[in-house]
């Protein structure tokens, strides 16, 4: 599975499990585990796993990575979170759990299916390069500009 997001300034496309351990990171250390309103953008994106178009506001979704950015840019690895959602899907259980926790992916084994171990020293290695395509397509966007989003 892949995702698509196309946005005021081009497309890029991105494994689904990279766009889930960013915004599970971003859930673990910036909403302290669970999903808030300061990050709806980047959890918005998930409703087009399974098949549904998503459309999400640009200027939103690009303010809430530039704060992720400066907040995550350069923690180590150790600092990568996954969710019980994502854990789930690799586990194959559905539908996931009620629960919204997160936890270090090194409490859960150190491994991501479909991501292998990790490589690298920080969270950049993991998912930087999604990060910075999405600023890059939501650069200068308008209140009237969307990004969306689909399951490929």
């Amino acid at each position: 599975m892949s995702l698509s997001f196309s946005g005021p300034k081009g497309w890029i496309e991105q494994r689904w499990i990279v766009y889930a351990l960013m915004r599970d990171s971003i859930q673990h250390h910036l909403e302290d585990g669970r999903p808030s309103a300061e990050f709806a953008a980047i959890h918005g994106a998930a409703a087009a796993l399974g098949g549904q178009r998503v459309m999400l506001p640009a200027r939103k979704l690009h303010d809430e990575l530039r704060r992720a950015r400066a907040e995550l840019a350069g923690r180590p690895i150790d600092a990568l979170a996954i969710s019980g959602r994502t854990r789930a899907v690799l586990s194959l259980r559905w539908p996931p759990p009620e629960g919204l926790e997160t936890m270090l992916v090194t409490d859960w084994g150190d491994s991501v299916p479909l991501l292998g171990a990790p490589r690298g020293d920080s969270l950049d290695d993991v998912f930087g390069h999604l990060l910075d395509g999405l600023l890059r397509i939501t650069e200068g966007a308008s209140e009237s500009d969307h990004v969306e989003i689909m399951d490929l």
